[in-house]
């Protein structure tokens, strides 16, 4: 499947949402909309959605593709853009080539740009948006989405979304298509699923590492029935290990490394540590950045073609040439343009730390080994 596919689809499923909802039942006291609870408040959802703003630009933006939902509106990474193709890097493109606005930096929301975007619903996440829930509300309705942060899985905020906009049948077959090539790895790869130990790492600080459960490549990869490497015991959700620690990731065959900037990896790679670790020394590093650590259908597709890369097309682990910076397998694979329909509809990537300044949000528990 090509890129191309993916757009005609977008505009076919916003097509069909607009016709979806404006056939859904609606009561005589309710005859604009459908009334919707939310862990925000009471919303009412238009009956006819042709324009959205999405305002965290990770899993809100990822659903809001995934529905084929008109965006017009949304926010530019502007802290750290990403170096790498990333689930939403060829949707976003699409967006902005179609004119698509960047409202403001993805850290500092600008209601008056919302509003000028004249959106018939916002979508958003909820840690981001609760203090401005009001101001954001007199503008258009707001449907909040989660976050690994908060707990809310991806799958929980399908079929919550589907079921305000009245596309349940939507919703299932977005889980359904993730389920069903769930399946289908285990059954594939189901040799070197058991025989191969892997680990789901991030950078840290101070050229350190971290592992975290909760994002969406570690929780494919448990879905797909990954051996994970004795560390990942250590992560209650999360664990950071200084650099000096770097070595609990050396009985992993395979690392899935998230690496989202060239100082980054030189960090790393200017650890003796890290270029002995028997995967690295080996070229069993697949490259991906903090976009996968949360999203939705489309970042969980997207990691599911990060899986296969791991271990291979045909049960065989791939080798990645580990050298400097671009040399570790990327996301995309050993060609960046590897962009399938299936990854890119039914699939943020979030690095869930970028609003914390503005909403105080904090993870869960985090180990240190220092």
């Amino acid at each position: 499947m090509h890129y191309q596919s993916f757009t005609k689809l977008i505009a076919l499923a916003g097509a069909v949402a607009v016709l979806t909802a404006c056939s859904a039942d609606v009561s005589a006291e309710d005859a604009t909309g459908r009334t919707v609870d939310t862990s925000l408040g009471e919303i009412v959802v238009p009956d006819e959605i042709r324009s959205v703003v999405v305002i965290d630009g990770r899993r809100d933006l990822d659903i809001a593709l995934s529905f084929g939902l008109p965006v017009v509106g949304m926010p530019v990474e502007s802290e750290a853009p990403p170096e790498i193709p990333g689930p939403l890097t060829a949707p976003t493109r699409d967006l902005l080539s179609r004119g698509v606005a960047e409202l403001f930096p993805r850290n500092s929301i600008d209601i008056e740009a919302v509003a000028a975007a004249d959106p018939d619903l916002i979508i958003a996440r909820d840690e981001v948006v609760e203090e401005i829930y009001d101001q954001l509300s007199a503008v258009a309705p707001v449907l909040p989405v989660g976050s690994t942060d908060s707990g809310v899985s991806w799958q929980d905020d399908v079929t919550r979304v589907g079921a305000a906009l009245g596309r349940e049948d939507t919703a299932a077959t977005l889980l359904g298509e993730y389920s069903d090539r769930v399946d289908a790895l285990r059954q594939r790869l189901a040799g070197p699923l058991g025989d191969t130990t892997v680990l789901s790492i991030a950078t840290g600080d101070g050229g350190g590492i971290s592992i975290n459960r909760e994002r969406i490549t570690s929780l494919v990869l448990e879905d797909v029935g990954a051996r994970f490497g004795q560390a990942w015991q250590s992560a209650r959700p999360e664990a950071e290990f200084a650099a000096e620690n770097i070595p609990v990731a050396a009985d992993s065959d395979v690392l899935l490394a998230a690496i989202t900037s060239s100082d980054d990896l030189r960090a790393l790679e200017s650890n003796r540590l890290w270029a002995d670790l028997p995967a690295v020394r080996d070229g069993r590093v697949v490259r991906t950045d903090k976009f996968t650590n949360d999203g939705g259908p489309i970042t969980a597709q997207w990691s599911l073609d990060l899986v296969e890369q791991m271990y291979g097309s045909a049960g065989q682990h791939l080798h990645y040439s580990a050298s400097r910076w671009g040399g570790l397998a990327s996301a995309a694979g050993a060609s960046s343009s590897v962009t399938s329909l299936a990854a890119l509809r039914r699939g943020s990537s979030a690095g869930n730390d970028a609003m914390r300044v503005r909403t105080g949000c904090e993870d869960g528990p985090v180990t240190r080994y220092f």
